[in-house]
């Protein structure tokens, strides 16, 4: 019976949280926290360049008053000039101390010519070796370019600056700035900090409480499931294996409950002799523990060979078993008469009939109370076969006999036609009384 259940475990809901949901919060947090990580450190960038361009622009304005115009000179002499680039530095220097906190500062003419290098004077006057570099034409044509470089003292940003005329309508030189990325990435750091650090507690408490309400669901899921399979194993004991089976078809599969089909079946009908008498003679407690003996005893038969116990009626058993257990069903009834042979101990005997044919399983009974079995001529021969077999013997009906291997049917005897009730002819049937 346990292949025909397969919800008998409870859905391991907190496991699949934790594998599914579990993992995929984690990733969803941590692509966020990348992007929202990336995007905060791409506005920084941005402010910072724009920065640096405000800053770019100052000094434009102020060479351009305090040396250019002082001078009338224009930048093409300051970058053929020895004394222009010498006042130059010396005007500049101030400035860049104020304003600039940079680890190199460079001011490149158009042509490419090095105006100004804060940290090495001696490249003052000489042609930048980098004038080809993308970054420096970017520049040419107006426009800021950036570029973060990685060297053994660690990560630098390289950031070229076109500074404009007054209008604004045409490049006069490039500002070259190069600063270590570590002050700009502990910027980024403290404004993650500041942002992400509350979010981020509220996010894992919530995780927190969503698994512990995913555990309790789990734990009640599994007392649910555990008394629904206890219920049904305890029902199992007073209804047959093939209602169970067909209650639970119906709720699982959703099939028609208890819906009447046609089929072939092997009915074996098993029945004790001279059980009314001693049970008049004997104490209920008593007939009850020897009775139960005797159902043990053959159920345990019927299970094994691939039948089911379709009804207890009585002192009397009803089984079913598929066309295909048709040998089974027979070597059923003969291994129950030889275990009751060699067992002296067991008050009673028993006789067996047993028949294949076409029979209706279905639900008969009211709206309120029904039962699910086989009906039909197959099974009232089945029942009368049971009902004219002597103590110990086994009655077998003629088209039973013919599917039997040899040497099964060479345990019975000739056949013999019998007169049931019901039937206007006689019934071939065969019979063996195991030793």
């Amino acid at each position: 019976m346990k292949s025909h259940y397969q919800h008998d475990n409870p859905f391991p809901l907190k496991r699949y949280y934790i594998l599914y949901a579990g993992t995929g919060v984690v990733l969803f947090y941590a692509l966020f926290f990348a992007f929202f990580v990336r995007a905060e450190r791409q506005v920084l960038y941005d402010q910072h360049i724009a920065h640096l361009t405000d800053k770019a622009h100052i000094l434009y304005r102020d060479i351009s008053r305090d040396i250019l115009r002082s001078r009338s000179i224009s930048w093409d002499d300051m970058a053929g000039n020895d004394l222009h680039r010498r006042q130059l530095r010396d005007e500049i220097a101030p400035l860049i101390q104020m304003d600039f906190n940079m680890d190199m500062i460079k001011l490149l003419s158009r042509d490419g010519i090095v105006l100004y290098d804060h940290a090495n004077s001696a490249n003052e006057g000489k042609p930048y070796d980098s004038m080809h570099e993308p970054g420096f034409q970017t520049a040419l044509q107006g426009q800021t370019a950036a570029q973060v470089e990685h060297e053994p003292n660690g990560r630098f940003m390289e950031v070229y600056l076109p500074i404009l005329d007054r209008n604004e309508t045409a490049v006069v030189a490039v500002l070259e700035v190069y600063e270590n990325v570590g002050r700009f990435e502990k910027q980024v750091y403290a404004a993650l900090n500041k942002i992400i650090l509350v979010p981020t507690m509220i996010f894992a408490l919530l995780q927190f409480i969503l698994f512990l309400i995913i555990a309790k669901a789990d734990t009640v899921i599994a007392e649910k499931t555990n008394l629904l399979v206890t219920i049904r194993r305890n029902m199992e004991k007073y209804l047959s294996s093939s209602a169970t089976r067909a209650i639970y078809e119906a709720v699982t599969m959703r099939k028609e409950l208890f819906r009447g089909e046609r089929q072939q079946v092997v009915v074996f009908f098993s029945d004790i002799r001279g059980f009314t008498r001693y049970s008049e003679d004997n104490e209920p407690e008593t007939v009850v523990r020897e009775l139960n003996a005797m159902f043990d005893l053959q159920a345990g038969v019927i299970h094994r060979r691939g039948g089911v116990i379709d009804k207890f009626i009585g002192d009397e058993i009803m089984a079913l078993f598929p066309p295909d257990k048709a040998v089974d069903a027979v070597q059923a009834g003969l291994e129950i008469l030889e275990q009751i042979n060699r067992q002296p101990a067991l008050s009673f005997e028993i006789g067996i009939g047993v028949h294949v044919g076409d029979a209706l399983v279905g639900s008969i009974g009211t709206s309120d109370r029904r039962d699910y079995t086989a009906m039909g001529d197959t099974i009232n021969t089945g029942a009368r076969l049971c009902g004219v077999s002597a103590p110990g013997e086994i009655l077998i009906s003629g088209s039973l006999y013919r599917t039997l291997p040899l040497e099964i049917r060479e345990r019975f005897g000739t056949g013999k036609q019998l007169t049931l009730k019901g039937k206007s002819e006689p019934f071939e049937a065969y019979a063996c009384r195991p030793a």
